[in-house]
């Protein structure tokens, strides 16, 4: 699938569901260069599977919900999906939730990771969340609405 395509369909998903908030390319940064080209060869970020649009828009339910959480402000993602290659090389586990448009590591302007993190543990929905805690970003995924056990929680006051 192209860059083109995938904005198109996973754009007319996100509208279908009034998702105002989050752009395809925020889901997945098609054509994102993995580091480490010299070692590796040059890989960029291919476009995912039209089948996982259904994790992102679960995703992007919860990520609206912190969006209004507390004070109203945006959240900022810093990863999304990632395709098997580009997980690989920047270190993400082999079972990565990331593979799955599942993931994303976040921030929340005003707000430290652990407050964020906080935030989701008091999602309706946290139950079937993994919520990790990193110092600069919190990660979040719904491993639990896609069939994989849950909850699961890392990092420090995990």
């Amino acid at each position: 699938m192209t860059k083109d395509e995938w904005v198109e369909m996973c754009g007319k998903a996100l509208a279908v569901e009034d998702i105002e908030n989050f752009h395809p390319l925020e889901i997945a940064d098609i054509g994102r260069k993995a580091p480490d080209a010299q070692l590796y060869g040059d890989h960029r970020l291919v476009a995912p599977s039209f089948h996982l649009v259904p994790n992102a828009i679960k995703l992007c339910h919860v990520l609206c919900d912190l969006r209004e959480a507390v004070k109203t402000t945006p959240v900022l993602v810093n990863s999304w999906y990632r395709d098997i290659i580009y997980n690989h090389r920047i270190g993400g586990v082999s079972r990565s939730m990331h593979l799955t448009c599942g993931a994303a590591d976040v921030t929340k302007p005003g707000f430290t990771p652990s407050e964020v993190a906080d935030i989701l543990e008091h999602h309706p929905d946290s139950g079937k969340f993994g919520i990790g805690r990193y110092k600069t970003f919190t990660h979040i995924d719904i491993r639990g609405m896609i069939g994989r056990s849950s909850p699961a929680r890392w990092g420090s006051n995990a």
